[in-house]
C-alpha cells in the first residue's frame, strides 16, 4: 500500500473549502428532484471514504514533466464564414470553435492551477496553445459544469475584461457564480433546450453522464451538460466531461451523424473510482462510434495531473483502442495545444485542412426549445 499522497489528493480538501454559487431552485423534472440533479442512469456519488481509499492505495506514477508550447502560435482568423469550421485546441477542455461568423470558447482555462487557490492544487504541465491576448473577439462562452478545471473564475474574469459583451451559456444553477466574474449576458439551459445563435447556427444543451460540485455541500446542486452546435453542414458536439452512458446514443438519435465531436480521454484511472464520470480512451472510441462522428478530437488529457494514469498514456491508449475497434486513425486524433483543424462538412471521410465539397442537404427543422 502506497502512503505517499500526490498533490491531487488536495482535490478532496478543496471541495470542502471552495466558492460556489447558489443552488438551483426550480420545478422537479426527470433529472432534478427539487434539490439535486442526477444522471439519466443515476450513479452513486463517491463518498469521502472512497476518496481516501483511492488516495491511500495509489500505485507509483511517473513524474509529470513540463511540456513546451507551440513554437509558432497558430494564425487565427478574426472570423470564418460559409461552411468552414475551424477548431483550435487550446488546452484541457478549452477549444476555440469558429463557425458561421461566431467565435466560441468552451470551458475556458488559462489558470496555472485547476483549483480555487493560486498556491495549491493540480498545476498545469504545458502552456495554453493560445494566450488570452491571441484570441479573436469572443462572442460566446460555453461552460459545461462547475468543476474547477471547467469553470475557472480567473479565466472568466480575464475574458470579461477583454470581451464584456460576450454571451455565456451554461447549465442551470451556474449563472450567479459566473456573473460575479463581470460577465452579464448569461443564459442557463436545461437538457434538450435550444438557443438560436444566428440564421445558420442553433445551440442545443444535451445531457452528459457526470456530476457537479465546488464544495462538499453543493454536490449536484447545479446542472452539468454538453452542447451541440447545429447547422446545415452537420452537428458539432462539445460534451464537457462525461462517462460512457446512454447520452451519446441519444444525441446521435436526435441529431444524426456528427460533423465533429470533442471527446475527453483523460482522468480515467483507477477505473473503479473514475468509470462513472470519466471515459478512458476505449470508452471514447465507443462514444465516437455511437455518435457516428466523422471527425473527433481528443480533449481533457495531459494538462493537469488529475488521476492515476501516466502523463502520456491517454494518446497512446487511444491509438490502441482505435486499432482494437477497427476505427481509422484519421477519424479520431489527439491534438497538441495550439493545433488547429479545418473540419470538412458532414459526409467527408477525414479531417483535413482544405476545402471539401459535399452534397449534404440542409436540415430545416429545429426542435422546439428555449429562446433568448
Amino acid at each position: 500500500m502506497s502512503r505517499v499522497l500526490r498533490p491531487t489528493w488536495l482535490i478532496a480538501l478543496l471541495n470542502l473549502l471552495g466558492r460556489h454559487g447558489r443552488p438551483h431552485r426550480g420545478p422537479v423534472s426527470a433529472h432534478f428532484d427539487g434539490q439535486r440533479f442526477h444522471n439519466i442512469h443515476p450513479k452513486a456519488h463517491k463518498s469521502l471514504r472512497s476518496v481516501l481509499k483511492w488516495q491511500l492505495n495509489r500505485p507509483p506514477q511517473q513524474k509529470w514533466v513540463a511540456q513546451a508550447g507551440p513554437a509558432v502560435a497558430p494564425e487565427v482568423p478574426q472570423r470564418v464564414l460559409g461552411d468552414e469550421l475551424r477548431v483550435t485546441y487550446i488546452n484541457h477542455a478549452t477549444l476555440l470553435i469558429q463557425q458561421h461568423g461566431l467565435n466560441i470558447l468552451t470551458d475556458p482555462l488559462w489558470s496555472q492551477r485547476a483549483s480555487p487557490f493560486e498556491f495549491i492544487g493540480p498545476r498545469r504541465h504545458h502552456p495554453p496553445g493560445l494566450s488570452l491576448d491571441q484570441l479573436p473577439p469572443i462572442d460566446l462562452i460555453l461552460v459545461s459544469h462547475n468543476h474547477y478545471d471547467h469553470l475557472d473564475l480567473y479565466s472568466l474574469r480575464q475574458l470579461a475584461e477583454r470581451f464584456p459583451q460576450a454571451q455565456v451559456v451554461t447549465g442551470l444553477g451556474n449563472a450567479g457564480l459566473i456573473r460575479e466574474c463581470g460577465l452579464s449576458r448569461i443564459t442557463e439551459l436545461d437538457w434538450w433546450q435550444s438557443l438560436p445563435l444566428n440564421d445558420a447556427l442553433t445551440l442545443h444543451a444535451v445531457p452528459a453522464q457526470h456530476w457537479s460540485a465546488r464544495a462538499r455541500h453543493d454536490t449536484n446542486r447545479s446542472l452539468w451538460l454538453g452542447f451541440v452546435l447545429e447547422s446545415a453542414e452537420g452537428p458539432v458536439l462539445f460534451p464537457g466531461d462525461s462517462g460512457l452512458g446512454p447520452e451519446f446514443g441519444l444525441i446521435q438519435q436526435r441529431f444524426g451523424p456528427l460533423r465533429f465531436a470533442a471527446l475527453p480521454i483523460g482522468a480515467y484511472a483507477p477505473r473503479w473510482f473514475m468509470r462513472d464520470n470519466h471515459m478512458n480512451p476505449d470508452d471514447a472510441v465507443q462514444a465516437h462510434q455511437q455518435l457516428a462522428s466523422q471527425c473527433s478530437m481528443a480533449i481533457h488529457f495531459g494538462t493537469f495531473n488529475l488521476s492515476d494514469e501516466d502523463q502520456f498514456a491517454p494518446p497512446q491508449e487511444l491509438t490502441q483502442a482505435l486499432l482494437d475497434r477497427q476505427v481509422p486513425a484519421a477519424q479520431f486524433r489527439a491534438p497538441k495545444p495550439g493545433e488547429q483543424w479545418l473540419v470538412p462538412v458532414l459526409a467527408a471521410n477525414v479531417c483535413t485542412s482544405g476545402e471539401v465539397h459535399t452534397d449534404l442537404q440542409p436540415r430545416r427543422e429545429y426542435r422546439r426549445g428555449f429562446h433568448a
